[in-house]
């Protein structure tokens, strides 16, 4: 239901992929204004350093990769950002729980 009220409110994003030529939290915060997405939770399919490691020093963004995306999570940060990728692993954690 949080994802069903994201995507209704036009709070959710799905991109192709996010990369970020260096590891640098301005690049960061530059997709997010990028999106109009002051407080995010970006979810990603796997571990990705770059990514990661540029986010950790934006107080108002998360990066998880999706096997630990949460409800809490989603429902905290005003904007959901995705990665085509990290999809797939969503609805495949969403059937396993029977939902």
């Amino acid at each position: 239901m949080a994802l069903s009220s994201k995507l209704g409110d036009n709070e959710m994003v799905v991109l192709d992929e996010l990369a970020l030529p260096a590891m640098k939290t301005k690049g960061f915060v530059e997709v997010l204004k990028a999106f109009g997405a002051d407080n995010a939770l970006v979810v990603i399919p796997e571990r990705d350093e770059t990514v990661e490691r540029s986010a950790r020093n934006v107080p108002s963004a998360k990066v998880l990769r999706a096997d630990g995306l949460n409800v809490y999570d989603i429902l905290r940060y005003r904007h959901l950002i995705l990665t085509k990728g990290a999809v797939p692993k969503i609805e495949t954690a969403l059937l396993s729980q029977g939902l």
